[in-house]
Order: structure tokens, then sequence, then C-alpha cells
């Protein structure tokens, strides 16, 4: 699948062939405790259209659960379904974007769409006492025959819809191979089916079929299900459940960076957690030292992340659920007064036409300039093609 070649081809896809899908949303910015004027805020938990996200809040979980638009749950901004039905890889563009306001100081802030790829949650006891929080993104694996089909048996459990790769001293299975991308679906907590695209996934089709186990040891390594290299993808903490106290702690992570070098840690000026977060704050956001915009900062140089190896706090958090999310920035878009709305020509404008990928679980970030009262509500829409 290519993008648009000339604006004769935008024009002709998304008129003469209907190419085209516009998404209409609504959010409100429900928050528990008052909003710290300066920081940064995620809306996916507001209530609206799309429905407020209720996976952020789930049990604790080391694993990685990658995030899709299908799922209710997430509320994803809707993006019209797969555009590319062979391969499930396809992708549309953002052709414009507008939001507004009327809320009572509402404005000025800074709307960020993202594409969350993938979520995991924190709580105050599992980062109790000074605690490092290790991602199981990667683990030894065996297989057998699930009657017929190659059932992949792991130590934790996977959600379906999980993109990993394989890699190690031994030799896969007859139909795999390592270093591509399969997609898994869960058949209980230790045990997978493996399919060969996202889409044979959805569908179960092509299911790959048992022939032997292979030689160990084979290791399986979770990916983020779009930008799988981890170019311009993020990692952000915000919080998930009530006003949380955490005792200013300052929060190290490690990572994988987008070239594959392993080990990479956040700069020396760590990022500080805000004493009391109302809900929904991305914690370390602000202005003050050991602030930051909404993602917590990459070691100089880097481009992004492709795995996030695990969080490190300085000091106790007493209380309080955060949902870990690697994000992917699509676009910015300023509201600077009440009232009045704003709009992105994304194809005339830079940056231009950014890609939506099949299966993008989309949502917006907000920077509040002021105290933004609970339940402001916001508006607006996202044009879409594709060719």
């Amino acid at each position: 699948m290519a993008g648009f070649t000339s604006l004769d081809n935008l024009i002709t896809n998304i008129s003469n062939s209907g190419k085209f899908f516009r998404s209409d949303w609504n959010k409100n910015h429900s928050t528990a405790g008052t909003v710290i004027a300066g920081t940064w805020q995620a809306l996916m938990m507001g209530a609206g259209n799309p429905p407020a996200n209720t996976t952020h809040v789930a049990a604790v979980t080391k694993t990685w659960h990658p995030s899709y638009d299908f799922n209710a749950a997430e509320g994803s901004i809707q993006h019209n379904g797969f555009v590319d039905t062979t391969l499930g890889a396809g992708f549309k563009h953002i052709l414009n974007a507008s939001i507004w306001s009327g809320a009572a100081t509402s404005a000025p802030c800074i709307f960020m769409l993202v594409d969350v790829l993938a979520y995991s949650q924190l709580t105050a006891a599992t980062l109790a006492t000074f605690g490092t929080y290790t991602f199981l993104d990667i683990e030894n694996v065996t297989f057998n025959d699930g009657t017929g089909y190659l059932r992949m048996v792991t130590a934790n459990d996977y959600d379906s819809y999980t993109p990993f790769t394989l890699s190690g001293a031994g030799t896969p299975p007859t139909g795999l191979t390592a270093g591509t991308m399969y997609w898994t679906v869960r058949v209980d907590p230790t045990h997978s089916k493996i399919f060969p695209s996202l889409q044979d996934a959805i569908n179960l089709t092509n299911v790959i079929a048992y022939t032997n186990t292979g030689t160990p040891v084979n290791t399986m390594t979770c990916r983020w299900p779009r930008y799988a290299d981890g170019a311009g993808v993020d990692i952000m903490l915000y919080n998930t459940v009530a006003a949380a106290t955490s005792g200013s702690s300052n929060i190290t992570a490690t990572y994988m960076n987008s070239a594959g070098v392993a080990g990479k840690v956040t700069p020396a000026t760590l990022p500080s957690s805000t004493t009391v977060t109302p809900l929904l704050s991305v914690t370390y956001s602000g202005t003050a030292a050991g602030k930051y915009g909404p993602f917590l900062p990459r070691a100089a140089g880097d481009a992004g992340v492709r795995a996030l190896t695990n969080l490190i706090t300085a000091t106790n958090l007493t209380s309080g659920a955060w949902g870990v999310l690697a994000c992917r920035p699509l676009l910015t878009l300023p509201i600077t007064t009440i009232g009045v709305a704003s709009e992105r020509d994304l194809v005339n404008q830079l940056p231009s036409l950014p890609k939506v990928y099949d299966g993008a679980c989309l949502a917006w970030l907000v920077y509040t300039q002021a105290v933004i009262p609970n339940n402001t509500a916001y508006y607006g829409h996202i044009d879409f093609g594709w060719s």
C-alpha cells in the first residue's frame, strides 16, 4: 500500500473512490482533584465519545498489553477499520483536525494526538520501598501440539494479538522464522496459538500448523504492535485511579532504543513525580526542576524506545495507580481562545499527512496552561483519507 503521490491523486481517492472518513469526537476532562496549571493530562479515561478507557485500571501485571482501536475498552477515536484487508498493515493519513471548547479557563492549551501502542499498570504497592518494576516482555519459550496447531508455551500470560519475534541459539519449529513478526491468540494463561499477521489472528485464519517443536533455546520478545522498531516511540505515566501521593519520587527508566541498543537510561536530571497528582495527570509533567512534557526523557541522541526494561523509584510511592503507556505522537493542535475552534490543515501545513496504521489506538493528551475545571468538555473532528 502506498500513500498519495500528488494532490490530484489525493482528490481522486477521497472524492471519486470514497476513501475518506470523518470521525467526530467529544471528551470530558473528568478530574478528581485540582488540575495543576502547566501540566499534561490524558483524556482517554474521560467520559464522552469515544467512551472512557477502562483497561488502564485493570489488575497489575508486568506484561505489556497491545492497544488496538477494535478493542472497545481502549476508548480509541475510531478511524474506519482496516484499509488493507489482505495484509493488515495498511494506513490512513490525517488530512484535517479541529478542537473547540467553550468552558471557562479551558484555553489556552495544547492538544497532542498519540497512537497508544501498549500499556501496563503500576500501583504504589508495586513500587513500594524504592522498588524496581521489571517488565516481562522477553522469555524463553517452548512449543507443543495443540491438536493440529502449533502451541507456544509461556511462563507469562499474554493478550491475544501480542506481536513478537523469536531469537536464540535454537531452531524454531517448522513454519516459524527467527526475526519474523508473529501474532498470538490466547488459549489460556500459558498457551497461545500463533498467526502470521494481525489480520489472520483477528480472523483466526492461517494458524501456524504443528509439525515439530523445534530445538531449544527459543526466546520470545514482545514488540510494539505498530512502529515495532521503536522509531519515534515514547513512554509516559499518568494517574489512573484517584489523586495519588508519591513523596516527589524521582523516576528512572531503562530501555532499548530504536537502534536496538539495550541498557539506555533516562538523563541525569530525573523526572520527579508531583507530591499529589490529580486523576489523569502525567505525574512528572510541569515547568519546575525535574519536570518534563508528557513523556519520560530519552538519553541524548536516541530516536525512540523499542522496549522498556524497567522503572525505578528513588523514594516510596505511597498511594495511587498509574498507567504506563508506549505512545507515538502524531500531531499537536493548540487552542488559543475559549469558544474559538482551532483547526489544522495537514495537507498543506507541516507536519503533513501523519500516518494512522490499521488498528491504531488514537487518544488525546492536553497541556493545561490554566486550572481546567472538572468535567471540562472538548469537541472536535479528524478527517482521514487513504489511497
